[in-house]
């Protein structure tokens, strides 16, 4: 009785330090451009077919789900910037419960109690719960996704498929690399259930079924994804072999070797505990190797299409492996270090990272209040795309919705037109602030301001009366 009360007062500690970490500071940062797009395609005043349309025309179709989640969400509650990253928040926050609980389902050690602190704490998972993309959605459905194949395992019933369906099929349906899962669990059951003919077939047809459903449901998202010739992702270097993404995961190349190293060490220490057929550990060291060698082989083959937070979800088995492995180990002495290491270097490392954060975003809100004390109140945007442009106008409109003193102005021909700030979005416009078109040789440059990422020029006009 005394376990379970402590047991429960410390899943309610772990649960209330994700909330709190996850809810501080959130809107720290502006939104960067592809948050920016995430809001236009969210627009709650269009239809949903326009919605899906938009979705492909921003994201070549993943993060569909997502996306209509957040535009039902701004119908409830408004369209509103400053609240949109609570989306992305409550799903970081589900994690948590949600990861501890799959580990306590294959583990009765300790291991959830490891598990969960670390991942509540991880600034990596804490970014991506404070971004409005649909990252921590992608790991949050992962999580789903492996506690239902593991009840198919135990309890092979219709409720338990029918689940892992739906499931299945919202994540893939939200990112294509979902199926780098479905794919590990599909070998894990020909290695290990191929002689168990019920659960092979039921869960075979099973992820069979989810496959074609996502070519019927997402045909046009498929369509426009193997248009892409060209992609932003660079082919991987030879020193990506010494790191893995790890230091991102873990917030720094020295964190990222602690981490590495340490599930190195586990897994060959106890490797004789990853080939038992009764370990489910050895799914979590398929859905790892399989979220690196698949976009890898596709990135020589095709086009390069490996980044880390497209396989956010490579975190469960790594969390996983090393809290499941390190409570496996013979030695108490051995497990001890490991476990002080881990845990002192991950909370001073987080602290850096969470309570020293840095802006590493643009600071339009910063410009506006800047504009808003000039002596011009028009504003208007660097000559760009006209696609990109529509998308951040519809953001900065947004952000001043309240200031009807601002003026975006589309068109600056305008020979009243005395004064305007033109808004350089460094990274959308090649890091240049050339004078717009539109503005003719009257406008004469008379007053500059830099702030993160964001460049304003002032214009004046020398012939207006």
């Amino acid at each position: 009785m005394k376990n379970i009360k402590k047991n429960y007062i410390y899943i309610s500690a772990i649960f209330l330090t994700s909330i709190i970490l996850r809810l501080y500071n959130l809107n720290f940062e502006d939104l960067w451009f592809d948050e920016i797009a995430s809001l236009w395609v969210a627009d709650p005043n269009i239809s949903i077919n326009e919605t899906v349309e938009r979705n492909i025309e921003v994201n070549q179709g993943p993060h569909l789900i997502f996306t209509i989640i957040l535009k039902y969400f701004f119908l409830i509650f408004g369209y509103n910037p400053d609240i949109a990253r609570l989306v992305p928040v409550l799903f970081g926050i589900l994690s948590v419960p949600t990861i501890i609980y799959l580990t306590k389902t294959i583990d009765k050690t300790k291991a959830w109690l490891l598990i969960g602190f670390l991942i509540s704490i991880n600034y990596y998972s804490i970014s991506y719960s404070q971004e409005l993309r649909s990252y921590s959605f992608i790991f949050f459905l992962s999580l789903l996704n492996i506690i239902f194949f593991i009840k198919i395992l135990k309890n092979n019933n219709l409720l338990n498929n029918l689940l892992f369906y739906l499931i299945s099929l919202l994540a893939v349906c939200n990112h294509v690399f979902i199926f780098i899962i479905l794919f590990s669990e599909l070998l894990f059951i020909i290695l290990f259930y191929r002689n168990n003919k019920k659960i092979f077939y039921t869960l075979g047809v099973n992820i069979f079924i989810i496959f074609c459903s996502y070519l019927f449901l997402m045909h046009d998202s498929i369509s426009a994804q193997f248009a892409i010739k060209e992609f932003w992702i660079v082919q991987i270097k030879i020193d990506f072999f010494i790191d893995y993404y790890f230091s991102r995961f873990f917030g720094s190349k020295i964190m990222g070797l602690v981490y590495l190293m340490t599930l190195f060490y586990l897994i060959w220490s106890n490797r004789k505990i990853l080939i038992n057929h009764s370990s489910k550990l050895f799914l979590f060291l398929l859905i790892m190797m399989n979220s690196y060698f698949i976009p890898i082989t596709y990135g020589f083959i095709n086009m390069p299409i490996l980044t880390d937070r497209y396989i956010i979800f490579v975190l469960i088995p790594i969390l996983i492996l090393i809290s499941i492995l390190i409570f496996h180990l013979n030695s108490k002495k051995t497990r001890n270090t490991i476990l002080t290491i881990l845990i002192l270097t991950t909370l001073v490392n987080n602290y850096i990272e969470i309570f020293e954060r840095k802006n590493t975003k643009p600071e339009f809100k910063k410009s506006f209040l800047f504009i808003k004390d000039s002596n011009s109140l028009n504003y208007t945007l660097a000559d760009n795309v006209i696609f990109n442009n529509k998308i951040i106008s519809n953001y900065l409109k947004l952000v001043n919705s309240k200031n009807t003193k601002l003026r975006y102005l589309k068109n600056v021909n305008n020979p009243s037109l005395k004064k305007v700030w033109v808004i350089c979005y460094l990274p959308v416009t090649n890091f240049s602030c050339n004078k717009p078109l539109l503005l003719n040789n009257n406008f004469v440059k008379r007053e500059r301001k830099s702030f993160h990422l964001i460049k304003l020029i002032l214009y004046e006009n020398l012939n207006h009366t």
